[in-house]
């Protein structure tokens, strides 16, 4: 059966600041949920860019999903979940595992018309969202990382999204920090535009 409440059986918040914070959504085995349209319409949109590097969004794309550029981050840590999109020639299914995730060009890839999860294997997502009804006015910029690097320029913070810092944030990381990812680790930069 379609639900259009998220089915989590756990979700866990940690703020940020007075604008974001980090969403742990672990969903329930076998629960299926249509993302209604319209329904990231609290997130700022950002000028599109069509994604190069991203190809879990890329194959989409390519598919001729119709996406657009949002301030938001959606970060798969655990278990699977098929997403359904609606393409040029009809539905197409991807399959989501750790590690995927819908940011490239400053920001995160979301369809422009809605779209089906069914969640298996204790599917968990980690993310970046703006709080309900905040906004300072800022405009954040994301990127999601996977191996060890030294920061080129200030950031908000650096989130620990996978790995053995999972769930750590540095907040207020200046140029030179270095990233510390183990194998398997994923980070979330904030920094502002």
């Amino acid at each position: 059966m379609n639900q259009h409440i998220n089915p989590t059986a756990r979700e866990d918040v940690l703020p940020i600041n007075d604008d974001l914070e980090i969403r742990y959504s672990l969903f329930l085995d076998g629960t299926t949920y249509v993302r209604p349209l319209g329904s990231w319409r609290l997130w700022t949109p950002q000028m599109f860019v069509p994604p190069d590097t991203n190809r879990v969004i890329g194959a989409m794309y390519d598919a001729g999903v119709e996406w657009d550029l949002y301030e938001h981050v959606s970060l798969a840590v655990a278990g699977t979940a098929d997403y359904i999109f609606t393409g040029s020639a009809g539905e197409i299914s991807q399959t989501w595992q750790a590690g995927y995730h819908n940011v490239e060009n400053g920001g995160g890839y979301l369809p422009r018309g809605s779209f089906t999860r069914h969640f298996r294997n204790d599917f968990e997502l980690c993310c970046v969202i703006r709080r309900f009804g905040r906004s300072s006015g800022t405009n954040y910029r994301f990127d999601v990382i996977t191996e060890p690097t030294a920061l080129s320029e200030a950031a908000l913070f650096v989130h620990y999204a996978a790995g053995p810092r999972q769930r750590q944030t540095d907040l207020n990381t200046m140029p030179g920090y270095a990233v510390d990812l183990a194998a398997g680790g994923i980070a979330i930069i904030c920094t502002t535009r």
